[in-house]
């Protein structure tokens, strides 16, 4: 299986420890690098400082403190470009439509699987080149 994710940096934020122990297991056997944040704050603070560039940034929705609808309004403001993916466990309309008023790039529903979440990945950075040429 070659793998084109070889040199991609994905930052995942979500406060569910567990859940980000199986999405960074699941992303680096992909062959992403993973950089992980328990909360927007420490993600912001990643994005700004970091040892690294980051090339994606997926965020869970329902976060106490700064959810990732904020998260994702605050990277606007610093950078319009940065692919965002939100992972939701709320189908609500009203949730997406403010997403993508946002420059949301995607969206994946809990629960879901690698396979899954790796075309929405795939779907998302797809567009990204679309845009740059």
């Amino acid at each position: 299986m070659t793998n084109h994710y070889m040199q991609e940096c994905i930052l995942i934020v979500d406060d569910e420890a567990e859940q980000l122990d199986s999405l960074r297991v699941g992303l680096k056997s992909s062959g992403f690098k993973v950089f992980e944040a328990l909360n927007a704050e420490d993600a912001l603070k990643l994005l700004n400082h970091g040892p690294e560039k980051i090339d994606i940034v997926i965020t869970d929705y329902a976060m106490p403190g700064m959810n990732g609808m904020e998260l994702l309004k605050k990277l606007r403001e610093k950078n319009k470009t940065l692919p965002v993916i939100l992972m939701t466990a709320y189908s609500k309309k009203d949730l997406v439509i403010d997403a993508l008023r946002n420059s949301c790039d995607g969206f994946i529903e809990k629960p879901f699987t690698l396979d899954q979440l790796l075309k929405e990945i795939d779907r998302v950075m797809f567009s990204m080149l679309q845009n740059i040429n």
